[in-house]
């Protein structure tokens, strides 16, 4: 976690501009933070052991340094108010917060540890309290393969952002990649039966399995985005609920 509660003052602080002697420090779950700022790492605050809550569960080194990164951008914005990181709704804790032209916008930075259904119950959160959300991934090489295939969640986001997944590269900047069809080869075969000859394959079919990454161009977090009412959608095993998203304004490329 980028931020911690201070016990002196009960007030939220960074741990990039905090120091020990400041503490004790704790987490709205009520357990004690470590303040740990190192010279390689992103400062930030760790639950001291044991513990159960599931706030900080399955944050990466490279997820902190995208929300700090993110927060760091939009903080030079005039246009970005209520900014805020690690924003408490008590039913939701937004990444990022922040709204613009009045709009209140929440950016969610994906995590392993996350399964589709609470992708989901979060994502029914935030309609519920008015707030668009944006599902964002950190950029993985693999998509730059020949095929790629993508994960339960990544299926899901494809489906909710008409076709796109948002991928951070750095500071405001996103990559917008479709998932294309991904034409397997079928082998050409023959083989004897009956005394008379078989043959089979020579023929491509799409794979069920694989996709081709198309990448669109790339987007501004702030001004390339735009609040937009998503209706409840079924596709095959993807349900996507109604809800508010934060999507680009790119017409399809592929």
């Amino acid at each position: 976690m980028l931020c911690g509660i201070r016990e002196r003052d009960n007030c939220k602080v960074f741990a990039n501009r905090s120091i020990k002697e400041d503490g004790p420090f704790y987490c709205l779950c009520k357990r004690e933070l470590i303040l740990r700022k190192g010279q390689i790492k992103i400062h930030h605050f760790a639950h001291k052991p044991p513990y159960s809550c599931s706030r900080s569960q399955g944050e990466t080194e490279a997820h902190r340094r995208c929300k700090q990164s993110i927060y760091e951008a939009l903080s030079k914005l005039n246009s970005v108010k209520q900014l805020d990181v690690e924003k408490d709704f008590d039913s939701a804790i937004a990444d990022i917060f922040f709204s613009v032209n009045n709009i209140p916008i929440a950016i969610e930075i994906q995590r392993s540890s996350l399964s589709v259904n609470e992708i989901i119950s979060r994502t029914k959160t935030y309609e519920k309290l008015g707030i668009y959300v944006l599902w964002l991934a950190l950029f993985d090489e693999d998509l730059r393969k020949e095929k790629y295939s993508p994960k339960a969640w990544e299926k899901w986001c494809h489906a909710v952002y008409f076709g796109r997944v948002y991928y951070w590269q750095s500071d405001l900047t996103i990559i917008p990649i479709h998932f294309g069809e991904y034409q397997l080869y079928v082998e050409e075969s023959t083989w004897y039966e009956n005394g008379e000859e078989q043959s089979a394959g020579g023929y491509h079919k799409p794979s069920r399995r694989y996709k081709k990454t198309k990448f669109g161009k790339l987007l501004n977090l702030v001004s390339d985005f735009k609040p937009t009412l998503k209706e409840e959608w079924r596709g095959g095993t993807v349900y996507v609920p109604k809800c508010k998203i934060y999507s680009d304004c790119l017409k399809k490329w592929w």
